[in-house]
């Protein structure tokens, strides 16, 4: 007799991708850091809450790097297909770059003689 495996359910939540849980998680990120920074800067008083114990500074300064890693998480989802992309862009050799940066160095100087030379050359015909 063979058993079937249930799914885990549990580990079902967890894998499943929400639609919106990326910013869900972008909005709890910046949450708590603006309250760490209002713990910081004495804006909000610690006193009483039992939460955050003797020490206010470093819970502050925990919500903070918590809210920093949490906004890391939440924008990676976008990044992702970028940097894979740009692992498959063909670069330039550093020849062909000189050379680019060679011609539009000495296009811009031309045109900005060319633009200097006609700005002179109005400015003797009108007298201004």
């Amino acid at each position: 007799m063979s058993e079937e495996k249930k799914p885990n359910r549990l580990l079902m939540v967890f894998t499943k991708e929400y639609k919106h849980e990326s910013l869900i998680l972008l909005f709890l990120a910046l949450v708590a850091i603006i309250l760490g920074v209002l713990f910081l800067n004495g804006v909000l008083n610690a006193d009483g809450v039992f939460l955050i114990g003797d020490y206010p500074q470093v819970f502050a300064w925990v919500l903070i790097v918590l809210g920093a890693l949490s906004v890391l998480l939440a924008v990676w989802p976008y990044y992702k297909p970028s940097i894979e992309e740009v692992r498959r862009v063909s670069w330039p050799t550093r020849g062909i770059m000189l050379q680019n940066s060679l011609t539009v160095f000495l296009f811009s100087l031309i045109l900005s003689v060319f633009f200097a030379l006609s700005d002179n050359i109005i400015k003797l015909i009108f007298g201004l």
